[in-house]
């Protein structure tokens, strides 16, 4: 799993520009906005994800390649990959705050999904969502690249993607 979050993280590096010339992107809103993008497509797809290209397109993505989605023209990288027969969902964006992200991201989990939204015992994991196919485990990673920081966002599937 770490090697395809490093493969999204890495690839996001062509859209580096737009996160290091953006002035809020350490702002509420800035961030925001991409945590909300992450909740349409990954939590609200899961857990067979068969509606994310739809999502992601009615949300202003565009097929990029390697079957990356990319956020009209920004640093806002989404995809789903199968890892080891299952399918996970990953948005990814550069921000200068990631712990706020990662913070944002935990309680707009546990607004939406209340009880069904739980710790988990993986200490890797922000918490696991319950949902009728099984528990999908969450998880932040954030690293630096191309000069800036970055956030990548992971619902892991237990299903294999749609095809």
């Amino acid at each position: 799993m770490q090697r395809l979050l490093a493969i999204a993280l890495c690839g996001m590096a062509f859209w580096a520009s737009a996160a290091e010339a953006a002035d809020g992107s350490t702002s509420p809103a800035w961030i925001g906005k991409r945590v909300n993008l992450f909740m349409n497509l990954c939590p609200a797809t899961a857990p067979s994800f068969g509606r994310f290209d739809a999502v992601a397109r009615e949300s202003g993505f565009k097929a990029g390649s390697d079957g990356l989605q990319i956020y009209k023209a920004t640093e806002i990288v989404a995809s789903i990959k199968n890892w080891s027969g299952r399918c996970d969902c990953l948005v990814s964006f550069g921000t200068n705050d990631p712990k706020r992200a990662a913070n944002m991201i935990l309680r707009r989990l546990l607004t939406k999904y209340g009880s069904k939204f739980q710790a988990d015992d993986d200490p890797k994991s922000l918490g696991k969502l319950r949902t009728s196919g099984g528990n999908l485990s969450v998880q932040v990673v954030t690293t630096r690249r191309a000069g800036g920081q970055w956030i990548g966002a992971v619902v892991h599937g237990n299903q294999k993607c749609p095809a």
